[in-house]
């Protein structure tokens, strides 16, 4: 079996394995190690992001590299942004690297690195009619393979980087769809144990002061305004005790 069917059969099954309530940085790193195990002249992979248009590394196989990764960040400038700013690959050797960036050839070089193939990560646009938009995109981050070795990675490598760099897309997509999906249903939960406090505080309210269902609402509203307290809280107060909400007698 060769690369690109090695690849296509680890993708398959990373796809079948994701879970959706996996951290985004988990599902990431679990991508990033298959970078590693399937490209030969891989030795370590670190995953960059943008958020509010600021990298950080969120996903590294390799802590002792991420140091290279926040030496760009620091420099605003390097290979994984220069792959970033081109939207295109970037390979650089000690020679590239010492030619355009001295002072983090001179890290790549403490650590050891010989090569480093950054590859730029697109989003896809999210929504049906932006998905019938193939060129519809959003630079997202950057997938950083990086070799001990000095000419590593060679061009057949680079196919194999993009359909990663495809696949860590569309977990990032999902795991932001998740999020949100997750948000909407933690926000609806509170909405509908919110409505039941209160419907069950206004009952207290209707029987303690023989009142009406509109003025014990009322009644509620005026509580909350006079103790500056939300009403939901007030409404889990008086269940508690219905004695404060006192009598009609």
């Amino acid at each position: 079996m060769d690369q690109i069917q090695q690849t296509s059969t680890a993708l398959a099954e990373l796809t079948d394995s994701l879970r959706p309530e996996e951290p985004r940085e988990v599902l990431l790193a679990r991508v990033a190690s298959r970078v590693v195990a399937l490209m030969p002249d891989a030795d370590a992979v670190t995953v960059t992001l943008l958020a509010d248009g600021r990298p950080s590394t969120v996903a590294a196989t390799e802590q002792s590299l991420v140091r290279l990764d926040e030496a760009q960040y620091a420099a605003e400038d390097g290979p994984c942004l220069e792959a970033l700013r081109k939207e295109a690959p970037v390979q650089a050797g000690p020679a590239e690297l010492r030619e355009r960036w001295p002072a983090f050839a001179e890290l790549a070089q403490e650590a050891g690195v010989g090569t480093l193939l950054s590859c730029p990560l697109f989003l896809p646009a999210d929504g049906a009619v932006a998905s019938r938009r193939a060129l519809d995109h959003r630079l997202s981050g950057a997938l950083n393979v990086w070799s001990f070795r000095q000419g590593a990675f060679a061009p057949v490598e680079y196919a194999l980087v993009a359909m990663f760099t495809s696949a860590m897309s569309s977990i990032i997509l999902t795991a932001a769809r998740w999020t949100a999906a997750q948000r909407q249903a933690d926000g609806l939960l509170t909405a509908l144990e919110t409505r039941d406090a209160i419907a069950t505080a206004k009952g207290i309210v209707m029987v303690r002061r023989e009142l009406s269902i509109d003025d014990a609402f009322q009644w509620l509203v005026d509580a909350s305004q006079r103790t500056n307290r939300k009403i939901r809280d007030l409404a889990l107060l008086i269940i508690d005790e219905p004695a404060l909400v006192g009598s009609s007698s």
